[in-house]
């Protein structure tokens, strides 16, 4: 037959350990960096094309890419179309930008990212 106080021994262990592990956790998360997104450090502005200037196209281009563990634009894609020149003129810029990469845990890592790059005619 068992004691009272046998029976109460595992949930005196897990109140214990639920009381230990609250203290713990803060410790740990400070420990830990969080992951920070790039920065744009040098920033090129994208052309108008020709043709774009006579049809008075305005608005904007995104495009998905990569920021590498350099900083360098990767991978550049059109997610949303403008005009083909203009996406162009829109890529070509961007492959030109610098970036502070992104860190994780204080180092750099590669980042994916959205970027809107706006054409509007003055």
């Amino acid at each position: 037959m068992h004691t009272m106080s046998q029976r109460f021994l595992p949930v005196a262990a897990i109140l214990a350990l639920s009381a230990v592990l609250p203290l713990a956790a803060p410790l740990t998360a400070q420990d830990a960096k969080p992951k920070t997104a790039p920065k744009i450090l040098y920033k090129v502005e994208p052309q108008y094309t020709e043709d774009a200037k006579i049809a008075k196209i305005s608005g904007s281009v995104l495009l998905k890419l990569v920021v590498d563990e350099n900083g360098n634009a990767q991978d550049i894609q059109v997610a949303r179309s403008l005009d083909e020149g203009l996406d162009q003129n829109a890529i070509a810029a961007v492959r030109q930008w610098v970036f502070a990469p992104a860190t994780e845990d204080g180092k750099p890592v590669a980042f994916a990212a959205n970027i809107e790059v706006n054409f509007r005619l003055l």
